[in-house]
Protein backbone atom coordinates (compact mmCIF):
# COMPACT_ATOMS: atom_id res chain seq x y z
CA UNK A 1 0.00 0.00 0.00
CA UNK A 2 1.30 3.43 -0.83
CA UNK A 3 1.34 5.84 2.08
CA UNK A 4 0.04 9.27 1.13
CA UNK A 5 1.40 12.23 3.09
CA UNK A 6 -0.46 15.54 2.78
CA UNK A 7 0.96 18.66 4.43
CA UNK A 8 -1.58 21.18 5.69
CA UNK A 9 -1.19 24.66 7.10
CA UNK A 10 -1.01 25.38 10.79
CA UNK A 11 -4.41 24.75 12.37
CA UNK A 12 -6.91 27.61 12.54
CA UNK A 13 -7.08 26.97 16.27
CA UNK A 14 -3.47 28.06 16.79
CA UNK A 15 -4.56 31.59 17.59
CA UNK A 16 -6.80 30.52 20.45
CA UNK A 17 -5.06 30.47 23.84
CA UNK A 18 -5.98 27.66 26.20
CA UNK A 19 -4.21 26.77 29.40
CA UNK A 20 -2.85 23.22 29.21
CA UNK A 21 -5.51 21.07 30.78
CA UNK A 22 -6.71 17.58 31.58
CA UNK A 23 -10.12 15.92 31.67
CA UNK A 24 -11.49 14.62 34.93
CA UNK A 25 -10.09 11.12 35.24
CA UNK A 26 -10.09 8.13 37.58
CA UNK A 27 -7.69 5.23 38.19
CA UNK A 28 -4.73 7.22 36.88
CA UNK A 29 -1.36 5.54 36.32
CA UNK A 30 1.53 7.91 35.62
CA UNK A 31 5.27 8.36 35.17
CA UNK A 32 7.31 11.55 35.59
CA UNK A 33 10.90 11.64 34.31
CA UNK A 34 13.36 14.52 34.73
CA UNK A 35 16.57 12.59 33.93
CA UNK A 36 18.22 13.69 37.19
CA UNK A 37 20.93 11.95 39.21
CA UNK A 38 20.95 9.45 40.92
CA UNK A 39 18.16 7.74 38.94
CA UNK A 40 19.95 8.74 35.74
CA UNK A 41 23.65 9.12 35.02
CA UNK A 42 25.42 10.66 32.05
CA UNK A 43 25.88 8.42 29.02
CA UNK A 44 23.56 6.26 26.93
CA UNK A 45 20.05 5.99 28.33
CA UNK A 46 20.00 2.29 27.44
CA UNK A 47 19.03 0.30 30.53
CA UNK A 48 18.47 3.33 32.76
CA UNK A 49 15.20 3.36 34.73
CA UNK A 50 13.50 1.02 32.26
CA UNK A 51 14.56 2.72 29.01
CA UNK A 52 15.28 0.04 26.40
CA UNK A 53 14.40 -1.36 23.02
CA UNK A 54 11.44 -3.71 22.49
CA UNK A 55 10.91 -6.11 25.42
CA UNK A 56 14.03 -4.84 27.15
CA UNK A 57 16.39 -5.44 24.23
CA UNK A 58 19.41 -3.12 23.79
CA UNK A 59 19.07 0.28 22.17
CA UNK A 60 21.11 0.52 18.97
CA UNK A 61 24.49 1.99 20.03
CA UNK A 62 24.75 3.83 16.69
CA UNK A 63 21.88 6.12 17.70
CA UNK A 64 23.16 9.54 18.78
CA UNK A 65 21.60 9.84 22.24
CA UNK A 66 22.81 10.29 25.80
CA UNK A 67 21.92 11.71 29.19
CA UNK A 68 24.05 14.87 29.43
CA UNK A 69 24.93 17.55 31.94
CA UNK A 70 22.68 20.54 31.35
CA UNK A 71 24.46 23.83 30.79
CA UNK A 72 21.86 26.09 29.22
CA UNK A 73 18.28 25.86 30.53
CA UNK A 74 17.44 26.35 34.21
CA UNK A 75 14.08 24.57 33.97
CA UNK A 76 15.93 21.41 32.89
CA UNK A 77 17.77 20.97 36.20
CA UNK A 78 21.19 19.33 36.28
CA UNK A 79 20.71 16.76 33.51
CA UNK A 80 18.70 16.27 30.32
CA UNK A 81 18.44 13.63 27.63
CA UNK A 82 19.95 14.55 24.25
CA UNK A 83 19.08 12.98 20.89
CA UNK A 84 19.73 13.89 17.24
CA UNK A 85 19.33 12.51 13.72
CA UNK A 86 23.05 12.00 13.15
CA UNK A 87 22.03 8.36 12.75
CA UNK A 88 18.71 7.42 11.13
CA UNK A 89 17.03 4.24 9.92
CA UNK A 90 13.58 2.75 9.37
CA UNK A 91 13.63 0.28 12.26
CA UNK A 92 11.60 0.34 15.47
CA UNK A 93 12.64 -2.31 17.98
CA UNK A 94 16.08 -0.94 18.82
CA UNK A 95 15.11 2.71 19.27
CA UNK A 96 14.58 4.15 22.77
CA UNK A 97 11.27 3.32 24.46
CA UNK A 98 10.42 5.06 27.73
CA UNK A 99 9.43 2.95 30.77
CA UNK A 100 6.00 1.32 30.45
CA UNK A 101 3.01 2.27 32.55
CA UNK A 102 1.38 -0.47 34.60
CA UNK A 103 -1.99 0.18 32.93
CA UNK A 104 -2.22 0.46 29.15
CA UNK A 105 -4.60 2.77 27.28
CA UNK A 106 -6.65 2.00 24.20
CA UNK A 107 -10.03 0.96 22.84
CA UNK A 108 -11.80 -1.98 24.46
CA UNK A 109 -10.79 -4.38 21.67
CA UNK A 110 -7.40 -2.81 20.86
CA UNK A 111 -4.53 -5.27 20.46
CA UNK A 112 -1.71 -5.17 23.00
CA UNK A 113 0.32 -7.98 21.44
CA UNK A 114 -0.05 -9.90 24.73
CA UNK A 115 3.56 -9.25 25.75
CA UNK A 116 3.93 -5.54 25.00
CA UNK A 117 1.47 -3.80 27.35
CA UNK A 118 -1.08 -4.85 29.94
CA UNK A 119 -2.71 -4.01 33.25
CA UNK A 120 -6.17 -2.49 33.47
CA UNK A 121 -7.25 -1.07 30.11
CA UNK A 122 -7.87 2.71 30.25
CA UNK A 123 -9.50 4.94 27.60
CA UNK A 124 -7.40 8.09 28.02
CA UNK A 125 -3.68 8.83 27.57
CA UNK A 126 -1.75 12.06 28.05
CA UNK A 127 1.90 12.87 27.52
CA UNK A 128 3.89 16.08 27.95
CA UNK A 129 7.54 16.97 27.51
CA UNK A 130 9.87 19.92 27.05
CA UNK A 131 12.43 20.18 24.27
CA UNK A 132 15.14 22.69 23.39
CA UNK A 133 17.97 23.09 20.90
CA UNK A 134 21.52 22.38 22.03
CA UNK A 135 22.61 25.14 19.61
CA UNK A 136 20.28 28.07 20.39
CA UNK A 137 22.19 30.55 18.21
CA UNK A 138 21.68 28.94 14.80
CA UNK A 139 19.84 26.27 12.82
CA UNK A 140 21.33 22.78 13.09
CA UNK A 141 21.88 21.56 9.54
CA UNK A 142 24.04 18.81 8.06
CA UNK A 143 27.15 20.07 6.25
CA UNK A 144 28.86 16.86 5.11
CA UNK A 145 27.47 15.17 1.95
CA UNK A 146 28.79 11.84 3.21
CA UNK A 147 26.79 11.95 6.45
CA UNK A 148 23.72 13.93 5.42
CA UNK A 149 22.83 17.52 4.57
CA UNK A 150 19.42 17.61 6.23
CA UNK A 151 18.19 19.75 9.15
CA UNK A 152 17.79 18.44 12.69
CA UNK A 153 14.63 16.39 13.21
CA UNK A 154 13.48 13.96 15.92
CA UNK A 155 10.08 12.29 16.28
CA UNK A 156 8.19 10.69 19.15
CA UNK A 157 4.94 8.77 19.50
CA UNK A 158 2.72 6.98 22.02
CA UNK A 159 3.42 3.26 21.63
CA UNK A 160 2.96 -0.12 23.29
CA UNK A 161 6.67 -0.93 23.09
CA UNK A 162 7.19 -2.47 19.64
CA UNK A 163 6.78 0.42 17.21
CA UNK A 164 2.98 0.24 16.84
CA UNK A 165 2.68 4.02 17.03
CA UNK A 166 -0.77 5.48 17.67
CA UNK A 167 0.10 9.13 17.06
CA UNK A 168 3.11 11.15 15.91
CA UNK A 169 4.96 14.35 16.73
CA UNK A 170 8.09 15.55 14.91
CA UNK A 171 10.30 18.33 16.27
CA UNK A 172 12.31 20.18 13.61
CA UNK A 173 14.92 22.91 13.34
CA UNK A 174 14.39 25.40 10.51
CA UNK A 175 15.99 28.62 9.30
CA UNK A 176 13.25 30.63 11.04
CA UNK A 177 13.13 28.72 14.32
CA UNK A 178 11.86 25.44 15.70
CA UNK A 179 8.78 23.71 14.28
CA UNK A 180 6.43 20.93 15.38
CA UNK A 181 4.50 18.57 13.09
CA UNK A 182 1.59 16.27 13.95
CA UNK A 183 0.48 13.32 11.82
CA UNK A 184 -2.68 11.23 11.91
CA UNK A 185 -4.22 8.59 9.63
CA UNK A 186 -7.38 9.68 7.82
CA UNK A 187 -9.83 7.23 6.28
CA UNK A 188 -11.81 9.20 3.68
CA UNK A 189 -14.95 8.08 1.87
CA UNK A 190 -15.59 5.33 0.95
CA UNK A 191 -14.90 4.28 4.54
CA UNK A 192 -13.38 0.98 5.55
CA UNK A 193 -15.66 -1.62 7.15
CA UNK A 194 -15.56 -5.25 8.21
CA UNK A 195 -17.26 -6.21 4.95
CA UNK A 196 -14.97 -3.99 2.85
CA UNK A 197 -11.75 -3.26 4.79
CA UNK A 198 -9.77 -2.29 1.69
CA UNK A 199 -11.95 0.83 1.35
CA UNK A 200 -10.18 2.17 4.44
CA UNK A 201 -6.75 1.87 2.88
CA UNK A 202 -7.27 3.17 -0.64
CA UNK A 203 -5.59 5.91 -2.66
CA UNK A 204 -7.76 8.57 -0.99
CA UNK A 205 -6.66 7.48 2.50
CA UNK A 206 -3.36 8.00 4.28
CA UNK A 207 -1.28 9.88 6.79
CA UNK A 208 -1.84 13.63 6.96
CA UNK A 209 0.90 15.86 8.38
CA UNK A 210 -0.05 19.19 9.96
CA UNK A 211 2.44 21.81 11.12
CA UNK A 212 0.97 22.79 14.49
CA UNK A 213 3.70 25.29 15.44
CA UNK A 214 6.53 27.05 13.60
CA UNK A 215 8.97 29.95 14.01
CA UNK A 216 9.40 28.99 17.68
CA UNK A 217 12.15 30.79 19.58
CA UNK A 218 15.28 28.64 19.38
CA UNK A 219 16.78 30.19 22.51
CA UNK A 220 14.28 28.74 25.00
CA UNK A 221 12.55 25.42 25.77
CA UNK A 222 9.10 24.61 24.43
CA UNK A 223 6.41 22.33 25.84
CA UNK A 224 4.40 19.81 23.81
CA UNK A 225 1.36 17.96 25.11
CA UNK A 226 -0.92 15.34 23.57
CA UNK A 227 -4.23 14.18 25.03
CA UNK A 228 -5.80 11.09 23.46
CA UNK A 229 -9.31 9.76 23.99
CA UNK A 230 -9.67 6.21 22.67
CA UNK A 231 -13.27 5.62 21.59
CA UNK A 232 -14.52 2.23 20.46
CA UNK A 233 -15.17 1.99 16.73
CA UNK A 234 -13.48 3.46 13.64
CA UNK A 235 -12.68 7.11 12.80
CA UNK A 236 -13.53 8.58 16.19
CA UNK A 237 -10.47 8.72 18.45
CA UNK A 238 -9.62 12.30 19.40
CA UNK A 239 -6.10 13.73 19.79
CA UNK A 240 -5.65 17.29 21.04
CA UNK A 241 -2.26 18.94 20.56
CA UNK A 242 -0.95 21.77 22.75
CA UNK A 243 2.26 23.78 22.39
CA UNK A 244 3.50 26.08 25.14
CA UNK A 245 0.14 25.93 26.90
CA UNK A 246 -1.91 26.81 23.81
CA UNK A 247 -4.37 24.54 22.05
CA UNK A 248 -3.11 24.02 18.49
CA UNK A 249 -4.95 21.20 16.74
CA UNK A 250 -7.50 18.40 17.00
CA UNK A 251 -6.94 15.24 14.98
CA UNK A 252 -7.30 11.48 15.14
CA UNK A 253 -5.05 8.55 16.01
CA UNK A 254 -3.66 5.87 13.71
CA UNK A 255 -6.50 3.50 14.63
CA UNK A 256 -7.77 3.00 11.07
CA UNK A 257 -4.32 2.32 9.67
CA UNK A 258 -4.24 -0.77 11.88
CA UNK A 259 -7.84 -1.67 11.09
CA UNK A 260 -7.79 -1.50 7.33
CA UNK A 261 -4.22 -1.66 5.98
CA UNK A 262 -2.59 -5.02 5.21
CA UNK A 263 0.93 -3.78 5.94
CA UNK A 264 -0.11 -3.12 9.55
CA UNK A 265 -1.63 -6.57 10.00
CA UNK A 266 -5.19 -5.33 9.46
CA UNK A 267 -7.51 -5.39 6.49
CA UNK A 268 -8.36 -9.08 6.94
CA UNK A 269 -12.10 -8.68 7.34
CA UNK A 270 -11.81 -10.47 10.70
CA UNK A 271 -12.69 -8.13 13.61
CA UNK A 272 -10.38 -10.14 15.86
CA UNK A 273 -7.41 -8.83 13.86
CA UNK A 274 -8.67 -5.56 12.39
CA UNK A 275 -8.25 -3.51 15.56
CA UNK A 276 -6.48 -0.49 16.94
CA UNK A 277 -3.41 -0.75 19.22
CA UNK A 278 -2.76 0.03 22.87
CA UNK A 279 -0.18 2.47 24.28
CA UNK A 280 1.79 2.53 27.54
CA UNK A 281 5.01 4.40 26.72
CA UNK A 282 6.76 6.69 24.22
CA UNK A 283 9.15 5.82 21.39
CA UNK A 284 11.76 8.39 20.31
CA UNK A 285 13.23 8.12 16.81
CA UNK A 286 15.06 9.80 13.97
CA UNK A 287 13.48 8.22 10.90
CA UNK A 288 15.58 8.06 7.76
CA UNK A 289 12.63 9.41 5.76
CA UNK A 290 12.90 12.65 7.72
CA UNK A 291 16.54 13.22 6.79
CA UNK A 292 19.97 12.71 8.33
CA UNK A 293 22.22 15.36 9.87
CA UNK A 294 25.60 13.73 10.43
CA UNK A 295 27.19 16.90 11.78
CA UNK A 296 24.46 17.09 14.44
CA UNK A 297 26.23 14.27 16.30
CA UNK A 298 26.77 15.32 19.89
CA UNK A 299 24.18 18.09 19.55
CA UNK A 300 20.49 17.85 18.54
CA UNK A 301 17.56 18.37 20.91
CA UNK A 302 17.41 18.19 24.69
CA UNK A 303 14.37 16.38 26.11
CA UNK A 304 13.27 16.96 29.70
CA UNK A 305 10.31 17.01 32.11
CA UNK A 306 8.68 14.03 30.39
CA UNK A 307 5.44 12.83 31.97
CA UNK A 308 2.64 10.56 30.81
CA UNK A 309 -0.51 9.04 32.27
CA UNK A 310 -3.22 6.52 31.42
CA UNK A 311 -6.63 6.99 33.01
CA UNK A 312 -10.36 6.43 32.70
CA UNK A 313 -12.31 9.51 31.65
CA UNK A 314 -15.49 10.37 33.54
CA UNK A 315 -18.72 11.68 32.00
CA UNK A 316 -19.06 15.37 31.04
CA UNK A 317 -21.76 17.47 29.37
CA UNK A 318 -21.70 20.44 27.04
CA UNK A 319 -24.80 22.38 25.98
CA UNK A 320 -25.34 25.64 24.17
CA UNK A 321 -28.02 27.69 22.43
CA UNK A 322 -26.54 31.09 21.72
CA UNK A 323 -25.58 33.85 19.31
CA UNK A 324 -21.93 34.41 18.44
CA UNK A 325 -20.00 37.09 16.57
CA UNK A 326 -16.79 36.54 14.61
CA UNK A 327 -13.87 38.97 14.23
CA UNK A 328 -15.45 40.47 11.09
CA UNK A 329 -18.69 41.27 12.90
CA UNK A 330 -20.70 38.48 11.25
CA UNK A 331 -23.46 36.92 13.35
CA UNK A 332 -23.86 33.16 13.89
CA UNK A 333 -26.31 31.09 15.92
CA UNK A 334 -25.11 27.83 17.41
CA UNK A 335 -26.98 25.01 19.12
CA UNK A 336 -25.09 21.98 20.43
CA UNK A 337 -25.26 19.12 22.93
CA UNK A 338 -22.36 16.85 23.79
CA UNK A 339 -21.93 14.10 26.38
CA UNK A 340 -18.78 12.02 26.71
CA UNK A 341 -20.76 8.94 27.79
CA UNK A 342 -23.73 9.11 25.40
CA UNK A 343 -24.28 8.87 21.65
CA UNK A 344 -27.17 11.35 21.14
CA UNK A 345 -24.94 14.38 20.53
CA UNK A 346 -25.70 17.11 17.97
CA UNK A 347 -24.58 20.46 16.61
CA UNK A 348 -26.35 23.07 14.49
CA UNK A 349 -25.09 26.40 13.20
CA UNK A 350 -26.85 29.16 11.27
CA UNK A 351 -24.89 31.90 9.51
CA UNK A 352 -27.34 34.74 10.01
CA UNK A 353 -25.48 37.05 7.59
CA UNK A 354 -25.24 34.58 4.71
CA UNK A 355 -28.25 32.37 5.37
CA UNK A 356 -26.22 29.13 5.46
CA UNK A 357 -27.19 26.27 7.75
CA UNK A 358 -25.09 23.41 9.09
CA UNK A 359 -26.54 20.45 10.96
CA UNK A 360 -24.75 17.38 12.28
CA UNK A 361 -26.06 13.98 11.21
CA UNK A 362 -23.59 11.86 13.18
CA UNK A 363 -21.27 12.69 16.08
CA UNK A 364 -18.38 10.26 16.36
CA UNK A 365 -17.03 11.59 19.64
CA UNK A 366 -17.41 14.25 22.32
CA UNK A 367 -14.38 14.84 24.54
CA UNK A 368 -13.74 17.28 27.36
CA UNK A 369 -10.81 19.06 29.00
CA UNK A 370 -10.69 21.46 31.93
CA UNK A 371 -8.44 23.70 33.97
CA UNK A 372 -8.84 26.33 36.67
CA UNK A 373 -10.34 28.92 34.30
CA UNK A 374 -12.10 27.07 31.46
CA UNK A 375 -13.92 23.96 30.27
CA UNK A 376 -13.49 22.74 26.68
CA UNK A 377 -15.74 20.52 24.56
CA UNK A 378 -14.47 18.94 21.32
CA UNK A 379 -16.98 17.24 19.01
CA UNK A 380 -16.08 15.37 15.81
CA UNK A 381 -18.49 13.95 13.25
CA UNK A 382 -20.31 14.42 9.96
CA UNK A 383 -23.24 16.55 8.84
CA UNK A 384 -24.83 18.65 6.12
CA UNK A 385 -23.73 22.17 5.23
CA UNK A 386 -26.30 23.77 2.98
CA UNK A 387 -27.57 20.26 2.25
CA UNK A 388 -24.15 18.92 1.21
CA UNK A 389 -22.30 16.26 3.26
CA UNK A 390 -19.25 17.41 5.25
CA UNK A 391 -17.10 16.35 8.17
CA UNK A 392 -16.86 18.72 11.11
CA UNK A 393 -14.86 19.53 14.23
CA UNK A 394 -16.41 21.76 16.88
CA UNK A 395 -14.44 23.21 19.81
CA UNK A 396 -16.31 25.21 22.46
CA UNK A 397 -14.42 26.91 25.31
CA UNK A 398 -16.49 27.97 28.34
CA UNK A 399 -14.78 30.43 30.70
CA UNK A 400 -17.55 30.27 33.30
CA UNK A 401 -18.61 33.88 32.70
CA UNK A 402 -15.15 35.35 33.30
CA UNK A 403 -14.81 35.88 29.53
CA UNK A 404 -17.09 35.28 26.52
CA UNK A 405 -17.31 31.65 25.45
CA UNK A 406 -15.56 30.76 22.20
CA UNK A 407 -17.26 28.74 19.41
CA UNK A 408 -15.04 27.21 16.73
CA UNK A 409 -16.56 25.18 13.91
CA UNK A 410 -14.39 23.79 11.09
CA UNK A 411 -16.05 22.03 8.12
CA UNK A 412 -14.34 19.88 5.52
CA UNK A 413 -15.73 22.06 2.71
CA UNK A 414 -13.47 24.87 3.89
CA UNK A 415 -16.00 26.88 5.89
CA UNK A 416 -14.73 27.94 9.31
CA UNK A 417 -16.42 29.85 12.13
CA UNK A 418 -14.33 31.29 14.97
CA UNK A 419 -16.64 33.44 17.09
CA UNK A 420 -17.34 34.62 20.65
CA UNK A 421 -20.56 34.58 22.67
CA UNK A 422 -22.75 37.70 22.57
CA UNK A 423 -26.05 36.32 23.93
CA UNK A 424 -27.65 33.06 25.00
CA UNK A 425 -26.27 30.22 27.11
CA UNK A 426 -23.18 28.02 26.92
CA UNK A 427 -22.38 25.44 29.59
CA UNK A 428 -19.52 22.94 29.50
CA UNK A 429 -18.94 20.91 32.67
Amino acid sequence: MRRHFVRSITSIFAAIALTLSSPTVANADSRAINFEFPTYHTGSIDGQDGWAGTLGSPINPAIDQAVVTNTGYSSFGGQSWRISNAYTDGAFGDWPFSPSLVNEAGETAAQNGVVYSGGTRQNHFEVQWDFASTVPTTEQMGTDPLTGLDPLQVSTAPDRGDGARMSFIKMRDTSTGLAIDFADYQDQKPYGSESNPSAGCGPEDGFVTTTVAKNLDRTRPHTVKLTIDFIDGPRNDVVNVYVDGKFRHTGGTWEDYYRWCHESGGGTGNPAFDQSRTVDSMIFQARSGGGTCGTCRGFGFLIDNLSYVSSQSECHNGDGDADFEDQDGHKHHGHFHGNSCETQDNDESDDDDQGRHFESTSVDSSTFASDSSSETLTMVGTGLDGGLPVAFTLVVIDYGGAAPAVYNLVLSDGRTIVATLVSGTVSVK
